[in-house]
């Protein structure tokens, strides 16, 4: 049975998009850990909070920030399968008074590849997702306080354009958190898509964007990835 997982978050989703951090490899790209191949589970969590937005129609722009952030989810060496186990985000409060509550189903989720690709002065490689993914269904429930309504939107990835997030090495200087000394993923911009559901009310975005910048560790032992060739 595909094992549902309860949210607070906007209507982006981001459980969805920071499996990405734990999804298959190229041929030509290795995950290590300690100098070994690694295969086994990684947690990512959160180094700032996570902000999700969206333009919904009779609403506007509707901001949420997520204090807390953590996923589960399991990788092998050559990276050639992955899933997305678990998500957990907490301390969700949008700009509308209210907070947002999702529910992400058809876990685990599948589908994408991590590339070593490293640009001079940024990212170590990116890891991309699939798109479209017809297993990626994550149910927001937005709770528009001031408006005195609530939206109730599934979000998932229905283009053809595969969704990307950067990665760093722990040794890398360009990192996004310098005072953080461990593997890192930054989601700057990528979004979601509305589908088609019966339960989709009016002021849904017809998609939502993650700005948010995460650690990766293994799980358990909590030591640092590095991605390579």
């Amino acid at each position: 049975m595909p094992k549902p997982s309860t949210i607070v978050l906007p209507a982006l989703g981001a459980g969805a998009l920071l499996l990405v951090t734990a999804t298959a490899a190229l041929a030509s790209t290795t995950i290590t850990s300690g100098g070994a191949p690694y295969n086994g589970d990684v947690k990512a969590t959160n180094l700032t909070s996570t902000r999700l937005s969206g333009n919904g129609p009779g609403v506007g722009l509707i901001t949420t920030t997520c204090t807390g952030a953590t996923l589960v989810a399991s990788v092998v060496s050559d990276g050639s399968t992955g899933s997305l186990k678990d998500i957990a985000l907490t301390g969700c409060t949008n700009n509308f008074g209210g907070s947002d509550t999702i529910t992400a189903s058809k876990l685990p989720y599948t589908g994408g590849s991590v590339v070593y690709d490293p640009v001079k002065g940024g990212r170590d490689g990116y890891l991309k997702i699939n798109a479209p993914n017809p297993s990626v269904d994550v149910k927001a429930v937005l709770q528009l306080t001031s408006l005195g309504r609530t939206e109730t939107c599934h979000y998932g990835l229905t283009g053809s354009t595969p969704l990307t997030i950067d990665l760093y090495n722990g040794s890398n200087p360009a990192r996004p958190d310098t005072a953080n000394p461990h593997s890192q993923a930054e989601l700057k911009g990528q979004s979601l898509q509305k589908v088609a559901n019966a339960e989709n009310t009016s002021g849904c975005p017809a998609s939502a964007s993650a700005n948010g910048r995460y650690q990766i560790l293994t799980a358990p032992g909590g030591a640092d990835l590095v991605l390579g060739p």
